[in-house]
């Protein structure tokens, strides 16, 4: 679902590394993908106990999406696609599973789930050879709408160290989506996050989950981060992107 990173700016020797969203003064870029073999072997490096089932929830195992736009960060305008097919991971986590979803090698987000809540989420991301990470604490909540009523939102709250995120996740109806020829209804919501402190920004994304069993088969992301930087200013990140699920069937 959507990255958010916890600012902080650090000096090493005469290299400037700016965290949120990461990048290097200098360099060159790179971008690469995950191919599906790869993404498996992500999976079953968790080992057997990642992959039994949390009632209620996605089947543990790699789940494969057709993928489209991508992100750009205002220092030096640079811009990158994601790659066409992304990979979602789901293993089974805590009270839960967590769910990462590699964008590319240089941008990974997970989300930890407990029955229909968020328990919290996180990004790594890289830009020019180096990387910021952040991880948000969540309570309570719906994430996926299974305990709202058709129009009747919830709010709750998520934060790292520097960083509160204001949740509202709103119950929009059941809706039918095709996946791979077979319609599956899916619980359509939006979720918006408002960011108060060393990050600023909202970030607006709507997700169709599969109602029996929780797996997000479509969503739509319009995300709009801004932080300062003592070095360079204030630093602004987008990402307008959407991903569909290509099969209900995890591989192995």
């Amino acid at each position: 679902m959507s990255p958010y990173w916890r600012h902080r700016v650090f000096a090493l020797a005469a290299v400037v590394i700016v965290s949120v969203p990461a990048f290097l003064i200098g360099g060159t870029y790179w971008r690469n993908g995950v191919d599906g073999d790869d993404a498996v072997a992500r999976f079953r490096a968790a080992g057997p106990a990642a992959a039994e089932p949390a009632d209620g929830l996605p089947q543990p195992g790699v789940y494969r999406y057709q993928t489209t736009g991508g992100e750009r960060v205002s220092f030096l305008d640079y811009s990158r696609a994601y790659t066409a097919v992304t990979h979602r991971v789901v293993t089974r986590h805590g009270c839960g599973i967590r769910e990462e979803q590699i964008f590319l090698v240089q941008h990974i987000e997970y989300y930890d789930r407990c029955g229909e809540q968020l328990a919290g989420y996180g990004t790594d991301i890289a830009f020019w050879w180096t990387h910021g990470t952040q991880d948000f604490v969540c309570a309570g909540g719906s994430f996926d709408g299974a305990g709202l009523r058709v129009g009747e939102p919830a709010t709750w709250e998520c934060h790292d160290e520097d960083t509160k995120a204001l949740q509202t996740t709103e119950n929009l109806g059941d809706e039918e989506v095709s996946v791979d020829g077979k319609v599956v209804k899916g619980r359509h919501t939006r979720w918006t996050t408002v960011f108060e402190g060393a990050t600023k920004g909202a970030a607006v994304v709507e997700d169709w989950f599969d109602v029996d069993t929780g797996l997000v088969l479509k969503e739509t992301r319009n995300i709009g981060l801004r932080v300062g930087s003592p070095f360079i200013g204030d630093i602004s990140y987008i990402d307008v992107s959407e991903y569909a699920l290509l099969s209900t069937t995890p591989d192995r």
